[in-house]
């Protein structure tokens, strides 16, 4: 469906005599669920875990393209699809017309820009104040310059958007998120030493990293959804491991035969010193996560998804990503 369909008329109709603002504590009726970012990592965890409740969610993914294959799969698993662009205060309005509750991630990588982040943000929580939405959960950070002292663009974006929601007035639930398994198919996948031998260059200088599953994360959200007054005004800190780079390297070395790998003992110093965008800012994440004030909490985390994957488990699960982000990086370098 879109929001040219007569289905998306339909709901418009049915939500709007519920009233802007409508309670969220009871499902006498399915509430609709504005979910950004659908067609990434976090927010389709997070639309397919509400999706597959029906009878408690209506689920509205905001895209810019959604023509998109991405896009097509939420709408076959039920999914309103609405074009809108966090740049654009009437068409958010649009796409949170008589929406009960948000879930809001914005991104920074895409631009590499914090001050643009930070509004579109904004324009964001402004259209849902001004559609009357009953919640927000808002994937947030700390304010790592203040911590660390220095600039962190990628998280202090997000704690400015976090002030920002708690000053306007509505319910709200701010996640914080660590490092993600799926980053080792991704931004931090291993790189090659030598045939058969690769490094996790991952610059934690003995200290331990909070990580989970994306994936997980969905289930949480919707557990939140669920019981939403339980959550309102909360800070959550969510994980499922919590892992030194030698358990790490042990991990993948456990689920790869043909495989070693080995790490390299890299410094933050160095890391920042490389030449490649946004090195600076990921290198004071990973002071951040050095300092001890990155505080991440298992139990809570279980207690929204009992069904959260350790990293072992999770390697046997997707070892295959990682082994073809592999690949692909080697038939680059022999391009």
């Amino acid at each position: 469906m879109t929001e040219d369909t007569p289905e998306f008329t339909d709901i418009l109709a049915i939500t709007s005599k519920m009233g802007c603002g409508s309670s969220m504590d009871s499902f006498d009726e399915p509430k609709t669920v504005v979910v950004f970012g659908a067609t990434g990592l976090l927010g389709g965890s997070v639309a397919r875990a509400l999706l597959n409740d029906p009878f408690k969610f209506r689920v509205r993914c905001v895209t810019r393209k959604k023509n998109s294959d991405k896009a097509r799969e939420l709408a076959e698993l039920g999914a309103v699809i609405v074009n809108a662009n966090l740049d654009d205060t009437k068409s958010l309005e649009k796409a949170l017309a008589n929406a009960d509750a948000m879930f809001l991630t914005t991104h920074f990588w895409e631009e590499k820009n914090k001050q643009k982040e930070i509004v579109q943000g904004l324009n964001a929580i402004d259209a849902a104040v001004s559609c009357g939405v009953s919640h927000i959960i808002f994937n947030g950070s700390e304010n790592v310059k203040k911590l660390i002292g220095r600039d962190c663009n990628h998280l202090d974006s997000k704690f400015s958007i976090e002030e920002y929601i708690r000053e306007v007035g509505l319910n709200y639930t701010i996640l914080r998120l660590p490092f993600w398994y799926e980053n080792f198919y991704t931004v931090f996948k291993p790189y090659k030493l030598k045939y058969g031998v690769y490094a996790l260059a991952l610059p934690l200088e003995d200290g331990a990293l909070d990580c989970m599953a994306v994936e997980d994360v969905g289930e949480c959200v919707y557990d939140i959804l669920c019981k939403p007054r339980l959550y309102y005004g909360k800070t959550l800190g969510l994980c499922a491991d919590r892992l030194s780079l030698a358990n790490v390297v042990d991990i993948f070395n456990k689920h790869f035969d043909t495989m070693k790998f080995k790490d390299p003992k890299m410094k933050i110093r160095d890391y920042e010193n490389f030449k490649f965008s946004g090195a600076k800012d990921l290198a004071a994440m990973f002071e951040f996560y050095k300092d001890g004030t990155c505080v991440r909490d298992i139990k809570l985390t279980k207690k929204l998804n009992s069904r959260i994957k350790s990293f072992d488990k999770w390697m046997d699960e997707n070892k295959d990503y990682v082994e073809e982000a592999i690949r692909v990086d080697e038939e680059l370098d022999q391009a």
